[in-house]
């Protein structure tokens, strides 16, 4: 997956080195950003896709759908280069990664007794509610809990069993930030046949995430982070086996198999899905998003995911050490193996999503906005994302804060 696409070599809009591809994000370069785990920021390539998406609406050109589905096909066969998946077909455009949870869980066939498993400490509320909500049809959810501030693996694993239907958790927690060991949970899911289903808004696009080596049965994101896009698109893959065993709740023309007939036609009352996760697309698509991700895709693709992975954590592990031989309350994850591009300081709980309830922390915040720096607060923690096109002098900006 670190190989640049087909027709991407010595293309200037996507770079191969990080330097290069710093440059090609205007926002990085005014500012110190490192605020990916809450947004995104565009490159030249991707603003200047959805622009000219824009475009074509604004001056009332007619689209050919075949263009249309060439497009989408492109796109999701780079997803799917980028996370592992054996073809195109197994990704499905949604609205964002919460559209993606939803349609997975409203796709099974629940009855009472069941159960869901996950960690709600750790989650964000949107991978939380949409299981709570099944509580009023008799499905049991078995709330693992957190062993200090990461998944238990082995206590999530073992509350697996012959009932449960669907184990959920984060590739990367909403807070405070750890990898989790995805292989542990999906060996279990497989004994049990269960359904695992993994929230990647946290890792896709910043972290080398395989579906096949992980053995996920579905993922959501949205590209709003680290795939670099726009608000208002999301991704879900489905594993091939799974895809055809679940029947969505929302329905719509591209969710079946059509004929050669316009798409505005109904061909028939008998209908059938499409095979794949496909047919979990019901209504027509955010075009402006589906070209900015195209070109983010590309510059995803031509940098390596792997070499991203590389070079994101390497500056969160320079920034975490530095912050931690200055006395700040650093959080740590329980091995280097889990630790990500994400660094967060201060104790979890202690506060909210404005401030911490430490003041020497909120004296830090105040002097890292003086500097221009983007970061956010979540549960009372300071939290800072790298990206490729993050550098040293990003980590040099926040330490100079800190001195002051």
């Amino acid at each position: 997956m670190t190989e640049a696409p087909t027709g991407l070599v010595g293309d200037a809009r996507y770079p191969v080195d990080f330097e290069s591809a710093r440059r090609q994000f205007p926002a990085a370069l005014r500012q110190t950003y490192l605020n990916i785990g809450s947004k995104s920021v565009l490159s030249d390539a991707a603003h200047a896709a959805a622009l000219a998406s824009i475009g074509l609406t604004w001056q009332g050109t007619d689209d050919k759908s075949s263009d249309n589905e060439a497009a989408l096909q492109q796109v999701r066969g780079k997803f799917a280069r980028l996370i592992g998946a054996a073809s195109g077909n197994d990704v499905a455009f949604t609205k964002n990664v919460t559209e993606g949870l939803n349609a997975v869980a409203s796709a099974m066939a629940f009855e009472a007794g069941d159960n869901v498993v996950l960690c709600p400490e750790l989650e964000h509320p949107n991978n939380v509610y949409l299981w709570l909500a099944l509580r009023q049809r008799g499905v049991e959810l078995r709330m693992v809990p957190a062993r200090g501030d990461g998944i238990d693996e082995a206590a999530f694993a073992a509350a697996i069993d012959a009932r449960t239907r669907i184990a959920t958790v984060s590739s990367v927690t909403f807070t405070p930030g750890y990898r989790t060991d995805l292989q542990q949970i999906s060996r279990a899911c497989r004994r049990h046949g269960a359904l695992f289903l993994v929230d990647a808004v946290q890792s896709a696009g910043v972290l080398d995430l395989d579906v096949q080596r992980e053995g996920i049965d579905a993922l959501a994101t949205s590209t709003s982070k680290g795939l670099l896009g726009l608000f208002g698109l999301g991704l879900l893959y489905v594993r091939p086996e799974w895809a055809e065993r679940l029947t969505p709740a929302a329905i719509g023309r591209y969710s079946v198999v059509r004929g050669a007939g316009h798409q505005s036609e109904l061909e028939s009352f008998d209908y059938a899905l499409l095979p794949d996760a496909r047919r979990f697309e019901a209504g027509n698509y955010n075009w402006p998003g589906v070209a900015a991700l195209d070109a983010s895709l590309s510059g995803l693709l031509a940098l390596g995911i792997a070499r991203i992975d590389a070079h994101a954590c390497g500056l969160a592990a320079e920034l975490r050490e530095a912050l931690g031989h200055a006395g700040l309350p650093v959080c740590r994850a329980p091995g280097r193996d889990r630790e990500t591009h994400l660094v967060t300081v201060g104790h979890m709980g202690q506060g909210d999503g404005y401030s911490s309830s430490d003041p020497v922390l909120n004296a830090f915040a105040a002097r890292l906005r003086e500097a221009g720096v983007k970061f956010n607060v979540r549960r009372g923690l300071l939290r800072f994302g790298f990206h490729c096109y993050s550098d040293a002098e990003d980590v040099r900006t926040v330490l100079g804060a800190l001195r002051g």
